[in-house]
């Protein structure tokens, strides 16, 4: 199928590129566009201890709406990496996630207009801690110094959005807002007001929503505005949220900025206390993956999911100080191959990468390792990415 990728106006600020890329994946490009060819397996390295250290408007006990606890107040920002402990890698071997499904229809003809950051006011849940689950260490092989790609400024372009199904197809939803938010139709008029901290069950009824004070249209918009949050089951998102009722099912879409995007998609694929030029190459590659599914989107509803099969997405419990520099120290930078952004395909570890993309793709424990080792973003990624280039979001 030819899919659409840049409009009339250049998105890419293309720099010179390497010979012809040999890696499996489809490239999503402009004017011819090509197909995709190779299934993106997205398998995230849970974490052995519990999570660490957030950034400074998220605390550890944040608002949890299920229990409708008290609010506390934000803890300062005072953290450095060199207080956050080296991830433990164990031994047993992993297993693949399944590979993406695309569909191919269309994209809503417009979206909501970008919103902008503040001041979070309600604070994170306390995170529960798991029992530690072992991961294979690298089997990187003896490697002359990998080369690196050509350097690009992070961009300072606005941050196009990005819409996530956060969920999918439920009988029903949890919502809440950090402070008081109009809830608004597809057309922007106002239904109602939905008070901050309270914890409202939606269900699919009839032709439209139920739960509230009174019924409502099939599709809603929650938009807290700056940095105000919308809770939905369990999790604090940035950004709008848009509940709809499809065929007698709910899905919440979360629609925020890219860049706030890959922060806490980041934080969830890997460890924030790795090195930060992994951190980095992980942006990068997560970003890419997100902009080719804008272009390819998994519905008219949305662009991709929020799991395992996409990218682990969870909102804001997954953003650290750390993620959130490799995002700005790479601000709307991508993969691309003759002006077509490349869907970026990594797993876990090296024998994922070869076993499933036949050694095409990049192994996140083995950017770990080249992390350590002192490789830069631009070293990881001419790696792991052989023949790409990199580009601006314009």
């Amino acid at each position: 199928m030819h899919l659409p990728f840049l409009p009339s106006k250049p998105l890419l600020k293309i720099l010179p590129r390497p010979a012809w890329w040999q890696i499996r994946p489809g490239l999503v490009g402009a004017g011819l566009g090509l197909p995709i060819l190779g299934a993106m397996i997205l398998l995230p390295l849970w974490r052995t201890q519990p999570p660490l250290t957030p950034p400074p408007q998220i605390s550890q006990n944040y608002l949890n709406l299920d229990t409708l606890g008290a609010a506390a107040a934000p803890r300062p920002f005072n953290y450095s990496p060199q207080q956050i402990p080296t991830p433990f890698l164990g031994k047993s071997p992993t297993t693949a996630s399944p590979s993406p499904f695309f569909h191919s229809q269309d994209l809503l003809s417009a979206r909501p207009a970008p919103t902008t950051a503040s001041n979070l006011t309600a604070p994170p849940s306390t995170p529960v801690a798991t029992q530690p689950v072992p991961r294979k260490t690298a089997t990187l092989a003896p490697i002359e110094p990998p080369k690196a790609l050509n350097p690009v400024p992070p961009s300072r372009s606005q941050s196009p959005e990005v819409r996530v199904a956060v969920v999918d197809k439920q009988g029903q939803v949890r919502i809440g807002v950090s402070a008081n938010v109009q809830i608004t139709d597809d057309r922007g008029q106002i239904l109602g007001t939905l008070p901050a901290n309270q914890a409202v069950t939606l269900q699919a009824g009839g032709q439209g929503l139920t739960g509230w004070e009174k019924p409502l249209p099939t599709s809603i918009w929650l938009n807290p505005g700056g940095q105000g949050l919308v809770y939905v089951d369990g999790h604090w998102y940035r950004g709008k949220m848009r509940i709809i009722n499809l065929n007698g099912t709910i899905t919440a879409i979360n629609q925020l900025e890219l860049e706030q995007y890959v922060v806490a998609v980041v934080g969830a694929e890997v460890y924030p206390s790795w090195p930060l030029h992994t951190l980095k190459a992980q942006a990068i590659a997560a970003r890419s993956y997100a902009l080719a599914q804008m272009f390819r989107p998994a519905s008219r509803y949305f662009d991709l999911g929020n799991t395992q099969r996409w990218q682990v997405y969870r909102g804001i419990k997954d953003e650290w100080n750390t993620t959130q520099a490799a995002v700005q120290n790479t601000r709307g930078i991508v993969l691309t191959h003759s002006g077509r952004v490349m869907v970026s395909m990594y797993a876990a570890t090296d024998d994922i990468v070869r076993d499933v993309f036949g050694g095409r793709g990049m192994s996140q424990t083995g950017a770990y390792e080249l992390g350590k080792k002192g490789y830069s973003y631009l070293q990881i990624l001419g790696n792991y990415y052989p023949g790409a280039s990199l580009s601006q979001i314009q």
